[in-house]
């Protein structure tokens, strides 16, 4: 871990969230708009060799949560931390070792991993007026897996 990789992962998953929300919080204001942050399940459970990227989503819900605070009178400010998503990204890391993607399937009590549309259903939901009482609200979307223990049989 570098610190320019440090850097530039707090700048991509944390500062511009903050800068975003900063340049669109009249707007937001206006509108009685809100805010869904996309953590991850590194904010709470992590692995070796993701110190930055852990760092940054730990940072950003509690960046969420303190916005919650102070912006609550006037806007909504919540976060999911998905799990494992079907994406290309997700995909990549497992070109070297295909199989451990099905490996990674079964560590969740759903035996599968999330979708696009599990993330965005989630976001629909926090953004739409059926749910003005969540505010500062952290969703698991994880598939049940930070609920585990992974101990050796």
């Amino acid at each position: 871990l570098t610190f320019k990789n440090w850097q530039e992962t707090l700048n991509v998953n944390l500062n511009s969230v903050f800068i975003l929300i900063k340049e669109l919080l009249p707007k937001l204001e206006k509108k009685k708009g809100n805010v869904v942050n996309i953590a991850s399940i590194h904010a709470t459970l992590t692995k070796p060799n993701f110190s930055a990227y852990a760092t940054s989503k730990a940072a950003l819900v509690g960046l969420t949560k303190s916005l919650a605070v102070e912006l609550g009178s006037r806007i909504r400010v919540n976060a999911i931390c998905p799990a494992a998503i079907d994406t290309p990204m997700l995909h990549e890391g497992f070109v070297d070792n295909p199989s451990n993607l099905k490996e990674l399937k079964k560590f969740h009590p759903t035996n599968t991993i999330g979708t696009v549309s599990d993330v965005t259903n989630v976001v629909i939901f926090l953004a739409n007026n059926d749910s003005v009482f969540l505010n500062g609200s952290v969703v698991n979307l994880d598939g049940g897996i930070s609920h585990c223990l992974h101990d050796p049989e």
